[in-house]
């Protein structure tokens, strides 16, 4: 086991009616000036906002909203949203919404005491040294941002997507109540549970010692994402699945499935590559379709690791470890299908004349490779990864 230093500083308010406390929670940290950020239309549709807004005016807090933020965020949502922070010199970003709308204000709180260009950050050009604080309402489990230290942003000018990491980001608090889920459609909720599982999945991928706490984590986090999702596949109104959904997402990114270990992302570079050259494509979606084509060229690199995935998540048993490990991938994929996924990245209408491109974005023209412990991933290793997936 490595040495770490975990601090785990945001507040969670879970469950039903928590969202009507925003203004008493923001009173009682002494927060005044708050600048709301979120999303194109759910906010209003769902009530949220006047829920938020009048609890606001009850408490005097003062409010300024900035709406539209699309998935895949690009740049220009901080841009604008840091304007309006900045001229109304607000003391607190209040994100309600996805993984998009959180990392369009941890970006914006970092930005905020910073006079560069707002990329800066995610283009690991500097780092951030003082930001804003950050609360969250949360409406879809999917990226876990509300717990983490993590932000990804786009700019389809330059096909860049690319996330940082500072202890700085990680919200004050969080607000979660799972009723707001209860709109998302099966393919986003599929996409949701997917983007869960790959943030310990990856993670449980990484270097581990035998008989690491965090993997035991991470495997009994996956079977409980399974599980529900699987419940909500016969009934998708069942809100004790959602609820717990919810909890699995926050608790998939705040790092305790990675403890003691490194933690780093390789799919998720791959997977950004796609995004940030086809913005449409979800980036679960990506996920769901990449994962398995990298699980399959490191399974033979890596059998252990994917054999004891098939045994303690899917109670697969095979004498063989090889072919348990295999199993494992493919009971992934028979996953991914049912929740109403492609696995082909020609679904996106993507092409054998987009590798290349998609290759050269993941690995910086050639420059890094993507990582893996054993065997980094060199370009032309990456180009094979995409086309098995093609």
């Amino acid at each position: 086991m490595t040495n770490f230093t975990f601090h785990l500083s945001t507040k969670l308010y879970f469950g039903e009616d928590q969202e009507k406390r925003i203004g008493e929670i923001l009173e009682n940290y002494g927060f005044k000036n708050v600048l709301i950020v979120g999303g194109q239309h759910t906010l209003i549709k769902s009530g949220l906002l006047a829920i938020v807004e009048q609890s606001l005016k009850d408490k005097k807090i003062k409010y300024h909203i900035y709406r539209g933020i699309t998935p895949n965020p690009e740049i220009r949502f901080v841009k604008e949203a840091l304007e309006i922070a900045k001229q109304q010199e607000i003391d607190l970003i209040l994100a309600i919404g996805g993984g998009s709308v959180i990392d369009v204000a941890k970006v914006v709180s970092v930005n905020f005491f910073y006079n560069g260009d707002p990329l800066d950050f995610n283009a690991y050009k500097a780092e951030p040294k003082k930001a804003l604080p950050i609360g969250v309402i949360l409406t879809h489990a999917a990226a876990g941002s509300e717990m983490s230290t993590s932000a990804v942003i786009s700019d389809s000018a330059t096909n860049f997507k690319q996330g940082f990491n500072s202890p700085l980001i990680r919200p004050l608090f969080a607000i979660e109540n799972p009723k707001y889920t209860l709109t998302l459609s099966k393919e986003q909720t599929g996409i949701g549970v997917v983007d869960i599982m790959m943030h310990t999945l990856e993670r449980y991928f990484n270097q581990s010692s035998d008989g690491l706490l965090s993997d035991s984590f991470a495997e009994a986090l996956l079977k409980n994402v399974i599980y529900n999702a699987k419940k909500l596949l016969i009934n998708p109104n069942d809100l004790e699945a959602r609820a717990n959904l919810m909890l699995a997402n926050s608790f998939s990114h705040n790092g305790i499935t990675g403890l003691g270990k490194p933690q780093k992302m390789p799919v998720h570079q791959l997977e950004h590559a796609v995004s940030g050259l086809f913005p449409y494509v979800p980036h679960g979606a990506g996920l769901a379709i990449l994962f398995p084509s990298w699980a399959r060229y490191y399974q033979p690199i890596d059998p252990a690791k994917f054999d004891q995935l098939g045994r303690n998540v899917f109670n697969l048993h095979h004498e063989d470890p090889m072919q348990n490990g295999l199993d494992a991938i493919s009971e992934l994929e028979k996953f991914f299908v049912s929740l109403g996924l492609s696995l082909k990245l020609s679904s996106f209408g993507i092409q054998e004349k987009d590798l290349d491109k998609l290759a050269l974005i993941a690995t910086k023209n050639k420059q890094i490779d993507v990582y893996h412990y054993l065997k980094p991933l060199n370009y032309e290793s990456v180009v094979q990864v995409y086309r098995n997936c093609l």
